[in-house]
């Protein structure tokens, strides 16, 4: 009986997982190549994301990620790097992060260092773009300083008069819950009101989390979604249009939404950037979590 319910929840994850491939990749591909010329030239060539007309504000932009740990670039934020960098968007995107990942000694910090440079060249973010800082240290108990947060980010963003600057990172759950993920949270907070607020200039994104079951979903849910605007787009879309949010957690904020799902090609860098970037940390409960995570194939992006 036992191998029997096993057997049967390796059938299901591989079914969900090629129905996946076929919903964000290949009938995406086949939409926008034999599609109408408006629904080409909408699409831009992106046959992973579905974006408002909003989109604009993560475009011809500076984008920083701004993270706590060597590896949460890839873990958690990886649709949206990949999708933010591709040449179509126009942008700029730099990666901030706030500790070397030393929980473990300063040995492993060295080694995780390297490591984020490999996984963001493997990204598309060249090593000039990647700023660390060592002056926090990584752990579940370190307290880590909102306030200095804030001066830092003043210090290391550079606002320009004719570009657009966005912050991307954790909300106020953090994801996981870990108290570095959250204090960056509240040092981008702190930041906003150092610089006298926010402007049309300057734009915050926060990714969503969700609960544990969502946030282990795989692709399972992500098909739901996939599935309703692939019918609303091809089969409806003369006279309606049907957009889908299943997420435990929807929105409690009225601002713009953004949600980005990774293709099989985002996907496949996202394991590469993981498994040979961040080779220290791919130890066996990492390849459940690439198998698992719904944070490789969707994100969901919430502007402040």
């Amino acid at each position: 009986m036992f191998i029997r319910s096993i057997l049967y929840v390796q059938r299901t994850y591989v079914v969900s997982f090629f129905l996946w491939i076929a919903l964000s990749t290949v009938i995406p591909q086949l939409l926008t190549k034999y599609g109408c010329e408006s629904d080409i030239k909408a699409r831009n060539g992106r046959t992973s994301t579905v974006l408002p007309s909003s989109a604009s504000m993560v475009q011809n932009s500076t984008i920083y990620f701004i993270i706590a740990h060597p590896d949460d670039e890839v873990m958690f934020f990886s649709p949206s790097v990949i999708e933010f960098s591709k040449v179509s968007h126009n942008n700029k995107v730099k990666l901030l992060c706030f500790s070397k990942g030393d929980a473990d000694s300063d040995i492993m910090g060295n080694i995780r260092t390297r490591e984020l440079y490999e996984s963001a060249r493997i990204l598309g973010i060249s090593q000039d773009n990647v700023l660390l800082m060592d002056e926090f240290k990584d752990g579940m108990n370190e307290n880590w300083d909102t306030k200095r947060i804030a001066e830092i980010l003043k210090s290391k963003i550079n606002h320009k008069a004719s570009e657009r600057t966005v912050l991307v990172t954790f909300d106020q759950d953090g994801v996981s819950g870990h108290p570095n993920h959250k204090a960056l949270y509240y040092g981008v907070l702190h930041y906003i009101k150092l610089i006298g607020g926010r402007s049309h200039d300057t734009r915050v994104l926060i990714l969503q989390s969700l609960n544990f079951l969502e946030k282990y979903s795989s692709t399972f849910l992500t098909n739901v979604e996939l599935f309703v605007e692939n019918i609303s787009r091809s089969i409806f879309s003369s006279f309606l249009n049907v957009k889908i949010n299943i997420s435990f957690f929807n929105s409690k904020y009225s601002t713009q939404v953004l949600k980005i799902y990774s293709d099989l090609n985002m996907l496949s860098v996202s394991y590469a950037a993981m498994a040979y970037g961040h080779y220290s940390q791919m130890v066996w409960f990492r390849y459940g979590w690439l198998l698992l995570s719904r944070y490789l194939t969707y994100n969901h992006l919430i502007e402040l």
